[in-house]
């Protein structure tokens, strides 16, 4: 665990500090002064919802160490760090402690599949020594908690996740990452609302590599090299192809194929890789969905690259698994779950389909579908859309959860088998009374998760990126 110094946090922000002769060692920073542990900094951010500068007390009482403010708060008798934008300061005592560390730094975005991919290559790089952004903390205030718990002693590697949803904020993540690999998981329409435009989501999504440091090595599939912020990337970088393996790639080309076989019990699959220079390497591998599949290669390319060793790659592959709420597969009684509701572009929507017919086989589905937010002015587009691609059969039903979910009937034939509820509890009725194959995907805000029995965790506070 770090220890920080009131010294070297004013040094990084550029903050006064009321008094530091009290404050001994910080071991840690909380925005929630619920959550505060006793020695930690309180974070008082000022947002819409609400201005953390009120609970000064309240993180005193919790055991907060001092406080990082706008403004002094002279009813609280905590050490007070002020400067003038909290949240920025917080990046600055990131990327401070980022600097610090000599480990290696891999930076994870994309449209989709972002954590996904980290808990992959979190895996292969060893989990007792790679520090990676838990939950879902990937944005302005989670990257830097996330580097601010970088153990300088015993981590050898960090596997940081960003998530945006504004123009500009890569740039910021960027700066306090200082990412040594960047890894781009996909670009697609995600976001919209607020960065305009697929080419400005890569554009965006870009600068995690062009915004840091010049050595940067981008990491990024085939597909992003159809936007010019990658095709025209002039540093050094490696593109993930799908193609025979047979064949040695060009210098700066991975190339893979994935294979699933179908024995006695159940089906496997295989992941074959081969580097410039190198033998194809073979990998046991869960059977995925094609999106799935793209990021596990990109988390193995990458390890590889930084040096992990292909038989001890091999045997951290065999304990992996779906990610919480992405891609889960539950069987309870006479439901088959598909669980992939974390959240939805419709990228991952088409992805999350395609596996989910592959294994549903003949049995009668269950689509329950939430809205993809954040779409924009396409928003209506998409979803119609998405009735279109939906083959219902004679004894399939549509679940359709949110408003911005309703459009998706205007592209369907037949209405007599598809539902709308305005929330998860209406739908729950008819959702447990159904019997077969389920599918849930939809966006954070419609919690579909709460329709399966066995996942009880609400994650209705978090926000997505």
């Amino acid at each position: 665990m770090a220890i920080f110094c009131p010294q070297d946090l004013k040094n990084w922000t550029g903050g006064s500090w009321n008094r530091d002769g009290g404050v001994v060692g910080i071991n840690g920073f909380s925005q929630d002064s619920r959550r505060l542990r006793s020695g930690n900094m309180f974070v008082a951010l000022n947002t819409e919802k609400q201005d953390g500068h009120d609970y000064l007390c309240h993180a005193k009482e919790k055991g907060a160490s001092s406080a990082l403010v706008e403004r002094w708060i002279d009813s609280s008798d905590l050490p007070q760090l002020k400067v003038p934008d909290c949240e920025e300061a917080f990046l600055s005592m990131g990327r401070g402690h980022r600097l610090r560390f000599r480990g290696q730094v891999i930076g994870i975005s994309g449209t989709c599949g972002k954590t996904s991919t980290k808990d992959t290559l979190q895996l292969l790089l060893d989990s007792r020594t790679c520090h990676a952004t838990s939950g879902n903390f990937n944005n302005l205030i989670g990257v830097p908690l996330t580097l601010l718990q970088l153990d300088l002693d015993n981590h050898k590697h960090a596997v940081v996740e960003a998530g945006i949803n504004q123009v500009g904020e890569m740039r910021r993540l960027a700066s306090a990452i200082v990412p040594d690999l960047a890894v781009i998981t996909m670009i697609g329409p995600g976001h919209l609302e607020g960065l305009g435009s697929v080419e400005k989501v890569a554009l965006e999504k870009a600068r995690l590599f062009e915004d840091s440091k010049t050595e940067v090595i981008a990491v990024f599939p085939e597909s992003c090299l159809e936007h010019e912020p990658f095709a025209g990337f002039r540093g050094k970088k490696l593109v993930l192809r799908r193609d025979s393996v047979e064949k040695e790639p060009d210098e700066g080309m991975i190339i893979f194929d994935a294979s699933t076989e179908t024995d006695q019990t159940g089906d496997t699959a295989s992941l074959r890789l081969r580097r410039r220079g190198y033998p194809v390497a073979h990998f046991p591998i869960p059977v995925l969905s094609p999106g799935m599949t793209v990021n596990l290669a990109l988390a193995v390319a990458t390890a590889l690259e930084i040096g992990v060793d292909e038989e001890d790659a091999r045997q951290r592959l065999a304990s992996q698994s779906p990610s919480f709420l992405r891609g889960q597969r539950l069987e309870l009684g006479e439901r088959t779950f598909f669980v992939d509701c974390y959240n939805a572009n419709p990228a991952s929507m088409a992805d999350s389909l395609s596996f989910f017919h592959r294994f549903s086989g003949m049995k009668p589905r269950l689509y329950v579908i939430g809205g993809m937010e954040e779409l924009g002015s396409d928003s209506e587009r998409f979803h119609r859309e998405l009735g279109q691609s939906l083959p219902l059969r004679s004894d399939d039903r549509l679940v359709l959860v949110g408003e911005s979910a309703r459009p998706v009937q205007d592209g369907m034939d037949d209405l007599d088998r598809v539902d709308f509820f305005n929330s998860v509890e209406e739908a729950r009725s008819l959702v447990d009374e159904f019997k077969g194959a389920v599918f849930l995907k939809g966006s954070r805000e419609h919690r579909l998760e709460l329709l399966v029995p066995a996942v009880g965790e609400d994650h209705s506070n978090e926000r997505q990126c």
